[in-house]
């Protein structure tokens, strides 16, 4: 949303109003003429009581053209048009990593609010049939319109500056993203014992808030593995520690059995870091061609990869290029444009 509002405020001649739960966040943003930062309630009511009973009353005395929801669902009550994103239907795809109640819940809010909304934005290719295979009277509604990597990361610092800060030596291998146990995490560790021979072996860095369902300790594994002393189990980092985390990788691995679209793969080859990534949908659709692509599940080939990376600076380097200028086709502004057509298609404007 940061990244959509900062190219819209700058080069569209409309009003946008941000509606947060409780007070907003102070963030530089907001601070435009254009953009109204307007806090609805206190933050007690919270999920579907707030987005359904004072957010639709807060957009109508505003007098909305029309609703952007920027992540699955949009507000049910409202008359308003509505625009909603819809990032992946994992809740339909991987409902174990759900509990039964979050999996019923986002399911019937997102059938829901794609039957209400005007236009749907569709973040991939493949998440694009996935919503037709499921809900095909949505044709003709859906619109596929891709990420971009960040805008506003803080400036890469020196590889060796970041090596310092976070006390490294050797070579690191970065992981970044939520923790769901479609992402594999074991499987990485697994590759990782596979290193062991490699001198001195790598580290893992895994950055990322643990949201697995059934709950996996990560640190209770590495050190089944004998692997406490080479991983660190970074959790959320802030951007000033991503950049470091970046500016210090050898190579990027991100392990997934279902992504919508897979931004922690972009944001690594934005950053200049080669890529191992899944072979299934759709980080295996949408980075094939700049990225080492394996079974999510076979360790043994992880480790293959990795130490073909790290033992071949010709192999890093050609998939460095090859990254960036994937990344590059990729950005915040033209999502930005993409989508504030489909704002004024809805709108009737």
């Amino acid at each position: 949303m940061r990244s959509l509002l900062g190219h819209w405020r700058d080069k569209a001649a409309d009003t946008f109003v941000l509606y947060f739960n409780g007070p907003g966040p102070k963030d530089p943003i907001l601070d435009h003429p254009a953009v109204t930062s307007r806090p609805v309630g206190d933050g007690r009511k919270r999920g579907i009581v707030w987005q359904e009973w004072p957010l639709p009353e807060a957009a109508r005395h505003d007098e909305l053209d029309v609703f952007f929801a920027p992540a699955y669902s949009c507000p049910l009550r409202m008359r308003t048009p509505r625009v909603t994103t819809i990032h992946d239907l994992s809740f339909f795809s991987w409902p174990a990593d759900f509990t039964a109640r979050d999996a019923f819940r986002r399911r019937a809010l997102v059938a829901a609010s794609i039957q209400a909304s005007a236009r749907i934005v569709a973040v991939s290719d493949f998440t694009r049939r996935e919503i037709l295979t499921r809900f095909p009277a949505a044709a003709g509604r859906v619109v596929v319109v891709g990420e971009g990597p960040d805008d506003d990361l803080p400036s890469p610092p020196s590889r060796e500056a970041a090596r310092e800060r976070l006390r490294l030596t050797g070579q690191l291998i970065l992981s970044v993203g939520s923790l769901l146990n479609r992402r594999r995490a074991p499987v990485l560790l697994e590759a990782l014992r596979r290193l062991a021979h490699l001198t001195p072996a790598p580290r893992l860095d895994i950055v990322g808030e643990n949201r697995t369902h059934p709950r996996l300790d990560l640190g209770k594994a590495a050190a089944d593995l004998g692997l406490e002393h080479r991983v660190r189990i970074s959790g959320f980092v802030d951007e000033v520690g991503l950049a470091d985390r970046y500016a210090a990788a050898d190579v990027f691995v991100y392990l997934s059995e279902y992504e919508g679209f897979g931004l922690p793969v972009l944001e690594a080859m934005a950053r200049g870091v080669p890529v191992i990534t899944s072979t299934r949908p759709a980080t295996g659709e949408i980075f094939k061609d700049a990225a080492l692509l394996v079974e999510p599940t076979d360790s043994a080939a992880v480790a293959g990869a990795i130490e073909r990376v790290l033992s071949s600076r010709t192999l890093a380097d050609d998939l460095i290029t090859r990254g960036r200028a994937l990344a590059a086709r990729h950005s915040w502004s033209d999502a930005a444009a993409r989508t504030h057509d489909l704002l004024r298609e809805a709108a009737g404007k």
